[in-house]
């Protein structure tokens, strides 16, 4: 069921989703203050792979130190090199490319060339800016401001969920991407809040909206969730979740036909069904272009034995397939919806059915407020 029995304006006015300050506000107030999804443990397991990345324009680097995670600015304290450029990588030490400094897990100093050249050295000076790290399940999550409420707070009761259904003794990464897309960052993220837009859409793979009564809304401090066990009448969907069921019987793992959808203010978006997990964030790239980092895990089997690995592997090639086309109907719409934007003279209005994009402009809007009556940084 929804929560809401009346409709809403739009929070955010159309000139918000083209205009280059309000990108420049929410960087400092949406983006620097939140914690931000950043890649998955899984992807740095090993001593010295690291993942770099920018968060609101300032260049980010976590990198494994002996089986700890540490987060650093992406810059060199000699003379402001970037430490690496490459966006995942591995090597033996973190050391500047340009003149060959070398740091630690502590951020300071182990190694400079001719170090004579620099009597009376700081090293507590001239460490690396250090950001706080945390994880949830597989999942990394960094946050710029200094202060701020652990992860677990922000994540509320959906942290020892993400736990659960991202757990690398259950799931295995099987599908990383980067899109680009012509839109603001707030489109996509608002795409996928509701269902409202399946039949017109996705009508060869969802086809139908499930509608209220087979709707679960749910909002925590910082979340939103949609749940649902809707199936189409549709024999094609029938027999997909029929197939799925005889995997999952195969794989020893339990199937309940349940979907479920959840969205981490501000930008990140968690779809899960019995067999994959997917994985998703949307960060501006301008005011009118934004990135997406696309994960998907699959189910691994509980049985160890060579077929139900092989199953395992196939279904979640199969589902990689069907989640870039259901995606890709998502993309084609965003730049439509950004040239209205831009024409667009006065506020929507959204449906009982979109509360969950109500409430998630309702966040952007009262965070760059704070800015403009000077109640933030």
């Amino acid at each position: 069921m929804y929560q809401s029995q009346v409709s809403f304006e739009s929070p955010l006015a159309p000139n918000e989703f083209c205009s280059e300050e309000m990108m420049v506000r929410e960087q400092r107030t949406v983006f620097a203050t939140s914690w931000m999804f950043a890649g998955c443990v899984s992807e740095i397991s090993q001593t010295g792979q690291y993942l770099s990345f920018e968060v609101a324009g300032t260049p980010i680097l976590i990198r494994n130190f002996d089986g700890t995670l540490k987060a650093f600015l992406n810059v060199c304290s000699h003379r402001h090199c970037s430490l690496v450029t490459a966006s995942r990588g591995q090597s033996d030490r973190l050391k500047c490319p340009f003149h060959g400094w070398e740091f630690g897990s502590d951020g300071r100093t182990r190694r400079i060339p001719a170090s004579q050249n620099f009597p009376g050295f700081d090293r507590e000076r001239y460490r690396l800016t250090e950001y706080s790290v945390e994880t949830c399940g597989d999942l990394i999550f960094v946050r710029l401001s200094q202060n701020g409420p652990a992860l677990r707070d922000w994540l509320g009761d959906l942290f020892d969920r993400i736990v659960q259904i991202t757990d690398r003794s259950d799931w295995t990464l099987a599908m990383r991407r980067d899109v680009v897309f012509d839109a603001n960052w707030k489109i996509p993220v608002e795409a996928s809040l509701e269902s409202y837009h399946i039949p017109e859409v996705h009508p060869a793979t969802f086809s139908e909206d499930p509608g209220e009564d087979k709707s679960e809304h749910a909002f925590g401090g910082r979340t939103s969730t949609f749940r649902t066990s809707f199936n189409t009448p549709r024999w094609i969907d029938h027999l997909l979740k029929s197939i799925e069921q005889c995997v999952l019987k195969i794989l020893g793992v339990p199937f309940t036909g349940r979907y479920e959808h959840h969205h981490v203010l501000p930008n990140l978006l968690i779809s899960h069904t019995d067999s994959l997990t997917l994985v998703q964030t949307v960060s501006p790239a301008g005011s009118q272009a934004s990135v997406s980092g696309i994960w998907q895990y699959r189910r691994m089997a509980a049985r160890r034995n060579p077929l139900s690995r092989l199953i395992s592997w196939g279904w979640g090639k199969f589902t990689n397939i069907l989640t870039w086309q259901i995606l890709n109907e998502d993309i084609r719409m965003y730049p439509v919806i950004q040239r209205g934007e831009r024409a667009a003279k006065a506020r929507g209005i959204l449906g009982r059915c979109e509360e969950r994009l109500h409430f998630f402009e309702t966040f952007v809007a009262q965070q760059v407020q704070g800015l403009q009556d000077g109640g933030a940084t």
